[in-house]
């Protein structure tokens, strides 16, 4: 089992300084936020010193750089100067990727629409994922459409749907049950048995109700039934990455510092591998 530290765990620190971290804890590697608005990740003006730099100290700590996480949304929007404005930060990912040698990348599905207006931002979707994922192939990177809300990919249905309609060997899933199980969506038998052998890299976190109030929460205290996940994971032949996606970006009072919380859940879910 492979299993990296997501810098969403970190608000607190560097990318060197999660780096550092991860390596501490023992983990496999590093999946890093493309972003503006956070500190704990890269974004289109990045350097070229600096990639080397953050290259360099992963190397240098025996950690992958697992994934890079972009935030476009734009790929499907009405106007079509938007969307090449999300396809060409899209592409600057790829780029960055192929700099920290970096072989996935994290995509959205677009944004949710109302049912009436799907028909066209789905063709608009496939068409921005589509450029992307040719310009991607051309440097040996993954694009992996995350199962989550706001998008167009909310079930695994839909993002099977989008996957299918890019229609490239490069493009996948990447599975996040923990977002399936907000939004209502199918249960971890389903959604494997529908995204299947398309599950390119994969999302571990965990969260309970409180009410009708979600609480994020160290793996193994909340929901999400991650023993019985790793088991049907295991027996499609999954050996991809486990990515900690340790929420504490969004919820830093409901989750300990990451030295403590990401320990708790490497633990964990090194315990659910036989």
């Amino acid at each position: 089992m492979k299993i990296v530290g997501h810098t969403m765990g970190t608000p607190e620190s560097t990318v060197l300084e999660a780096i550092d971290l991860f390596a501490g804890l023992g983990l496999d590697g590093i999946e890093i936020i493309c972003a503006d608005d956070y500190s704990c990740g890269i974004n289109l003006a990045t350097s070229s010193s600096e990639l080397n730099r953050i290259r360099q100290r992963a190397t240098d700590a025996g950690l992958v750089v697992a994934g890079l996480v972009p935030y476009a949304k734009d790929m499907n929007h009405p106007d079509a100067g938007a969307r090449e404005q999300a396809v060409a930060e899209l592409k600057g990912a790829v780029d960055i990727a192929v700099a920290l040698e970096c072989r996935a990348i994290r995509v959205f599905g677009g944004h949710e629409v109302p049912p009436s207006e799907q028909g066209g931002a789905m063709g608009w979707l496939t068409e921005s994922l589509r450029e992307v994922g040719v310009y991607a192939q051309a440097a040996d990177v993954r694009l992996n459409i995350e199962n989550h809300m706001d998008t167009m990919a909310t079930s695994a249905e839909m993002t099977m749907a989008i996957v299918r309609a890019v229609d490239l060997p490069n493009v996948g899933v990447l599975y996040d049950q923990a977002n399936l199980a907000f939004m209502n969506s199918e249960v971890f038998e389903m959604a494997i048995a529908l995204q299947g052998p398309r599950i390119q890299h994969i999302h571990v976190k965990d969260f309970y109700w409180r009410g009708t109030e979600r609480i994020a929460a160290v793996l193994g205290q909340g929901i999400i039934p991650w023993e019985m996940i790793v088991a049907s994971l295991n027996d499609l032949g999954y050996d991809g990455f486990y990515s900690l996606e340790y929420e504490r970006r969004w919820f830093p009072d409901q989750l300990p510092p990451p030295a403590v919380g990401m320990q708790q859940c490497l633990d964990f879910l090194r315990g659910t591998s036989p």
